[in-house]
């Protein structure tokens, strides 16, 4: 059972993380930003309120990779486990694709692609494929009865 729900804990993992970035971020400190940058978009509170948010949402999604491989999640109605992966998933994978597309174009004009915010772009795309993976194989367990 471990060979398969390894996918379902990462991606719980890395929703963990996320969430607790956002919520250093909101309490005023940048890890990983551009301190610059991120003082100033702090200080509108409709970023702020987008942080915190995000952080939620996260958690949310910490509670929906853990349904996806828990013997609790298969209590709970498959449309509701299997719709939210999905849907987290199509959003990481629109987010780290326009970010992937992002870095190609940086690169086709000649910028720099390894500046510190573009390593974020790397975070999204393995939240995808995390998120992805385990959601597929929740469908697959679900669907034949396991």
């Amino acid at each position: 059972m471990i060979r398969e729900s390894w996918a379902g804990y990462a991606a719980a993992t890395w929703a963990l993380i996320f969430a607790l970035l956002h919520v250093v971020w909101a309490m005023g400190w940048h890890i990983g930003l551009d301190p610059e940058l991120a003082r100033q978009a702090f200080q509108q509170r409709w970023f702020l309120i987008y942080d915190v948010v995000v952080a939620a949402l996260c958690a949310l999604a910490v509670w929906v990779a853990l349904a996806l491989v828990r013997p609790w999640g298969s209590r709970l109605p498959r449309s509701l486990v299997g719709g939210l992966a999905w849907s987290g998933t199509v959003v990481l994978i629109l987010r780290g694709g326009a970010g992937a597309a992002q870095a190609v174009y940086v690169a086709a004009t000649g910028r720099s692609v390894m500046e510190v915010y573009r390593l974020w772009e790397a975070w999204f795309c393995l939240g995808a494929l995390l998120f992805g993976i385990s959601t597929w194989q929740y469908w697959r367990r679900s669907r034949s009865g396991r």
